[in-house]
């Protein structure tokens, strides 16, 4: 008991007549650690073997270990009576044989994890084997099975949960990537690859021979696919008892998907996932928030971040556009007709709020104006481009966004108050992409396309006045402003679950407050103008969260998602440079609401006055 094996060299063993081990152990509290190579040839032989009855005994193997022969193990944590035990793999695990399994497990209360390879060929053979209750096995490296029955992971126990984050690849007919038979409370997670390919060899199979498997969850987010040219493998073959189904976002099946009859069979969808789900079977209850439909054997999910992008989207071109478009407030040379030219963008971020996934936009553009002095005021026209994109978390959707812009301006003062009046409109392109996965489908997923083509308007009023009885002279500004989107109807292509959406359109009613102290510094024909300001906006949407659609022929209304109202905190800078009749300008701000959104937008250019 309480001993140490350590193997940094090579041990060799041939023996054809069973019972052969590189490392055998029989004692308690033992540590076993490979750090060179073990070979075994030979029936019935093992790399390393922790024997029968055998207590907390750890295993690592960062080495090589190869076996060649019927019933040759890698590592066997054998019999009943050994508990307690952990068993690691960081390096090479390599058998050849029938029925030699790279690891074999029949103990209970075992943590097996692999990070290193582990490759096995041979009838009968699986990567990993657990017939043990009360079991943790981790994948996180590259299993590799060969050859005709078998398995990736194969498990017989109950209580046992299997992690994969690595890769399961399998080959020949009856070979699964994971096979649960006949245990109970067994949770199956993937996030990384499973792929299985031959005759009725599954990604990950569910069923029961002598005993009911039930309580089973299985919870995917990677990728677990099943190919033949025969058409008898499934992705996924679910045939337990009282089973849930979790499709997290990122998922990607590719193959068949078939549910059992017996008991309570779940599936829940987690928001942000495109789905097209085709299934033999049904399932009993559906925990989807999402708007979805179910047309027979289909299930068609819809992730309706996109629209809940579409208010901010729209905050920030106006935002953009008009932020920075008076010319003629206080500071340098803010007098005389003039050309101008600027560049404007903004990138806004957002979590994960209201039933509707984080994503980010970005946008960048140029406008071009003139101004002229009439009535007292000076009145100004402007036109422009931006062009911008919306991509949502996960990848699941994205928006390629062109708009053209133009506009005009009218800025005055009365009762030393200064006014500024503006209104942009414009026409907007969005192509739109949903990514749906799709079990049926090449590659496990289709894209969704939509070009929607509409327009915009955002007028809007600016206040402002300077006290000058204060030591600074700040200056307060309000602003309301009103932003319009109006699409008409549009037709999804080139998805099995394509959504028809009716014309829609989203009214925004920002205010907006700011305090600034300005800073003027003039020399001859030179002077330099600085404002460094906080304030803080409130956001309200005034309509377009309702959403009328069709999905698989079927009427559908849901609500857009995300925020309607929000409040913000903002602080920025605002500059100019004249020098004669030239002017450099830079406008930064930075906000942040309430509702997990950070932005940063921005201005800059030159004017030239006559």
């Amino acid at each position: 008991d309480n001993q140490k094996a350590l193997n940094q060299g090579k041990i060799i063993m041939k023996d054809d007549g069973g019972g052969t081990a590189g490392i055998w152990n029989f004692g308690q509290n033992a540590v076993i650690i490979n750090e060179g190579l073990i070979s075994v040839f030979g029936t019935g032989g093992s790399g390393i073997l922790n024997d029968v009855g055998t207590v907390n005994t750890t295993i690592l193997n960062t080495g090589t270990i190869m076996t060649k022969g019927e019933d040759a193990v890698g590592i066997e944590n054998s019999n009943t009576g050994s508990t307690d035990n952990v068993i690691t793999n960081t390096g090479t695990i390599s058998t050849v044989g029938k029925a030699a399994d790279g690891i074999l497990n029949v103990a209970d209360r075992v943590v097996i994890t692999n990070s290193g390879m582990i490759t096995t060929d041979g009838q009968f053979a699986s990567a990993i084997a657990n017939t043990g209750d009360n079991v943790v096995i981790e994948n996180s490296g590259s299993i590799t099975k060969t050859q005709r029955d078998g398995d990736g992971i194969q498990n017989t126990g109950s209580d046992v949960r299997i992690f994969n984050s690595g890769s399961i690849t399998t080959s020949g007919d009856r070979v699964d990537g994971i096979e649960h038979t006949d245990g109970d409370n067994v949770e199956i997670i993937n996030t990384g690859l499973i792929s299985a390919s031959g005759s009725l060899a599954d990604g990950i199979e569910v069923f029961s021979v002598k005993d009911i498997a039930s309580d089973i969850v299985v919870t995917n987010s990677g990728t677990i696919k099943a190919a033949n040219e025969n058409g008898d493998a499934f992705a996924l073959s679910l045939q337990g008892t009282d089973q849930t189904l979790n499709l997290l976002r990122g998922s990607n099946l590719q193959g068949r998907v078939k549910i059992g009859k017996q008991g309570n069979q779940v599936l829940n969808v987690e928001t942000g996932l495109n789905l097209a789900l085709t299934i033999s079977g049904s399932f009993t209850k559906l925990g989807i928030e999402a708007p979805f439909v179910q047309m027979e054997n289909v299930i068609g999910v819809v992730d309706p971040t996109g629209f809940a992008l579409q208010p901010d989207v729209l905050a920030d071109l106006s935002d953009a556009v008009l932020n920075g478009i008076y010319r003629h407030q206080d500071g340098c040379n803010r007098c005389g007709c003039g050309l101008w030219a600027q560049g404007i963008g903004s990138y806004r971020k957002r979590g994960h709020e209201h039933e509707v996934v984080g994503y980010d936009n970005w946008q960048g553009g140029f406008l071009l104006g003139y101004d002229t002095f009439m009535c007292g005021g000076y009145l100004g026209v402007f036109g422009g481009a931006t062009f911008g994109r919306a991509e949502v978390d996960e990848h699941t959707q994205r928006a390629d966004i062109n708009s053209y812009v133009g506009g005009i301006t009218y800025e005055g003062s009365l009762c030393n108050t200064y006014i500024g009046l503006a209104v942009v409109l414009g026409y907007v392109d969005w192509d739109n992409d949903r990514f749906v996965m799709n079990n049926l489908a090449e590659g496990g997923v289709e894209r969704a396309h939509a070009d929607l083509d509409g327009f915009f308007v955002s007028p809007e009023i600016t206040i402002a006045r300077r006290f000058g009885c204060f030591v600074c002279e700040p200056v307060l500004r309000f602003t309301a402003r009103y932003a319009g989107l109006f699409f008409g109807d549009y037709q999804e292509k080139g998805s099995l679950t394509n959504l028809s959406v009716k014309d829609r359109e989203v009214d925004l009613l920002t205010t907006r407050f700011e305090a600034a102290i300005p800073y003027c510094h003039s020399c001859g024909e030179c002077c330099l103008s600085i404002e460094p300001y906080v304030g803080v906006f409130g956001r309200y949407q005034l309509g377009g969260n309702h959403v009328d659609a069709e999905l698989l022929e079927e009427k559908i209304d849901f609500n857009q998602g995300g925020p309607r109202n929000l409040a913000a905190f903002l602080l920025g800078f605002r500059g100019v440079q004249s020098l004669g009749c030239m002017e450099l300008f830079l406008n930064l701000e930075a906000s942040f609401d309430n509702e997990s959104s950070s932005r940063i937008l921005g201005e800059g250019g030159l004017a030239w006055r006559f």
